[in-house]
C-alpha cells in the first residue's frame, strides 16, 4: 500500500475513533443524567389533572369542560399509548397540546391524537422549520401537522381553562411554561425545583444557561402556586 493512501486511512481511523469516544462519552453522561430525573409514576394528581410518565419524562392532562388538555406528548409513542390507558383517558378525547418546547421528549405522542390544535412559543418555531436545532448538525424538521404560534403573555380560555403562557427561553430559545388556573405552573424542562426555589435544568440539555438563569428570575414565586408539574423532576405540591 502506498504511502499516501496509508496516510490518510490512518487520519480516517483516527477521526472515527475520536466520534466513537465522543459518542461514548456523550451516552455515558446522557444515562447518567436521566437517571437522576425524578418522574412521577402515571397517576391521578386530583380530579381534573394527571400526570403520565413516558420513560424518564412526565406530560400532564388537564380536564377543561369538553376535552381534555395536554402539556407535552412524551417520549415514545408506543409507551405514552400504554401510560395513557392507567388513566382511563382516549387519545380521541385530547384535543388540544400545548407544548413547552420541541425536543423530542416532548413531542412523540402527539402523532397517537386525531387533528389536536397545538400550541407553541413563536420564537420554538426555529426548532422545527429546519433553521436551527441542539445541535450544529441536528435542524429536526416538523411531522406532527399544523400548529398555532404563541407570543410571550398571551392567555388562552380553552373548554373553560385559562391558560397563561411565560417566556422562560435558555433551554431552546422558544422554552416556555404555562400557569393554568391560579394553581399550577407546567415547567416543562425549564427549571427544577429544589427547596422550594427555582434551579437551572442541567446543563448538558440548555442551549443556553446562563439565558435559562436570567429567565427563572422572571417567573412568580413558586410559593403563589399549590402545584408545580415539572417534566423531570415530578409534581412539587407547594401548599405542604
Amino acid at each position: 500500500m502506498k504511502k499516501p493512501v496509508r496516510r490518510v486511512l490512518w487520519g480516517f481511523s483516527i477521526f472515527i475513533s475520536f466520534l466513537l469516544i465522543a459518542a461514548l462519552i456523550f451516552f455515558i453522561k446522557f444515562m447518567r443524567a436521566t437517571k437522576s430525573m425524578t418522574p412521577v409514576e402515571t397517576s391521578a394528581i386530583n380530579d381534573t389533572v394527571w400526570a403520565v410518565k413516558d420513560k424518564f419524562v412526565n406530560a400532564f392532562i388537564f380536564k377543561g369542560d369538553s376535552g381534555y388538555v395536554m402539556i407535552d406528548a412524551g417520549f415514545s409513542k408506543r409507551n405514552f399509548a400504554r401510560e395513557l390507558k392507567k388513566t382511563g383517558i382516549s387519545p380521541q378525547e385530547i384535543k388540544t397540546v400545548l407544548l413547552t418546547h420541541t425536543d423530542g421528549d416532548h413531542i412523540a405522542a402527539i402523532s397517537l391524537l386525531e387533528n389536536p390544535v397545538i400550541y407553541m412559543h413563536r420564537d420554538e418555531e426555529q426548532m422545527i422549520n429546519g433553521t436551527n436545532g441542539k445541535t450544529k448538525y441536528n435542524h429536526p424538521v416538523w411531522k406532527y401537522g399544523p400548529y398555532k404560534l404563541l407570543d410571550s403573555n398571551d392567555t388562552l380560555m380553552i373548554y373553560g381553562l385559562k391558560i397563561k403562557i411565560l417566556p422562560t427561553p435558555g433551554h431552546t430559545p422558544g422554552s416556555c411554561c404555562y400557569v393554568i388556573g391560579n394553581d399550577y405552573l407546567l415547567t416543562g424542562d425549564n427549571l427544577v425545583i429544589k427547596d422550594g426555589r427555582y434551579e437551572h435544568f442541567l446543563e448538558m440539555f440548555n442551549m443556553d444557561t446562563p439565558l435559562q438563569i436570567k429567565s427563572l428570575t422572571q417567573l412568580p414565586d413558586p410559593g403563589q402556586f399549590k402545584y408545580i408539574l415539572t417534566a423531570h423532576n415530578g409534581v412539587v405540591k407547594m401548599e405542604e
